[in-house]
């Protein structure tokens, strides 16, 4: 085996588990000569792909890993992810896909895919609507406390009521979306029009989007709606592990 692949094996070690190597775990579990891996390790650490702790002769992340691992993440930003999510289930499916944000009370579209169904329900780019009244909306105030997701509704006590709904029957739908990270509704606002959704999130950059499937009610029976669940949530969880969000790990 080359210096380079032994080189890439040792670099494949540090983990969140695992952030500083040393030399004899290293050779223990790579099966290498003490001397080969001593060499590795300070090669890796002169290029910035490891850097050398002193006060143990440890080896931990170098500058040059952070260098690159911001290049990868900017190739594969949270909406670029969702946006491939989308047309993924819209391929599957034919319906309609969105994803968004929620910016104060309302759910703003950032992507809407048209799918191969005859009849479409799609949304404009940039359009707003009230947060609670879209099931992206929805799936991005669940991962709020309730607390939280009623202030920034504006469904405090001064106004008691969201949508012809009681701050109690919020926060229990709230509730559901929360047990089963997957957020569903049928007529929610236009008549016949099914969604079902989800929302994922970047810790590092503190943003949250939601995407989901719409459809007419009456072209997907139940376990036609539980394969589109099913679909979401193995995009919500692939993406979740991409960026580490807790929802979608844990």
């Amino acid at each position: 085996m080359s210096s380079l692949e032994n080189g890439l094996r040792i670099l494949a070690l540090v983990s969140e588990e695992r952030p500083v190597l040393r030399v004899g775990e290293v050779c223990r579990e790579l099966d290498l000569p003490k001397a080969s891996v001593s060499r590795l390790l300070k090669t890796l650490a002169e290029a910035g792909l490891l850097e050398r702790e002193d006060r143990d002769q440890s080896y931990a992340a170098g500058g040059k890993a952070l260098e690159l691992a911001s290049c990868y993440l900017a190739r594969h930003s949270l909406l670029d992810l969702v946006k491939e999510a989308v047309d993924d289930l819209v391929r599957e499916f034919g319906f309609t896909g969105h994803a968004g944000i929620v910016a104060g009370h309302e759910r703003v579209l950032l992507a809407a895919q048209q799918g191969s169904y005859a009849l479409q329900h799609t949304g404009s780019i940039a359009e707003r609507k009230p947060a609670f009244d879209s099931i992206i909306g929805r799936a991005i105030l669940a991962r709020l406390n309730d607390a939280q997701a009623l202030a920034q509704l504006k469904a405090g006590s001064d106004r008691g009521v969201l949508g012809g709904m009681s701050d109690a029957q919020v926060t229990a739908e709230l509730a559901e979306i929360r047990r089963t990270r997957i957020a569903r509704s049928s007529s929610l606002i236009t008549p016949g029009i099914s969604s079902i959704g989800a929302a994922v999130a970047d810790p590092g950059r503190n943003e949250i989007m939601g995407f989901c499937l719409s459809f007419p009610t009456i072209a997907a029976d139940n376990a036609a709606q539980d394969r589109i669940a099913a679909s979401v949530m193995h995009h919500a969880k692939a993406i979740g592990a991409r960026m580490r969000d807790p929802v979608w790990t844990n």
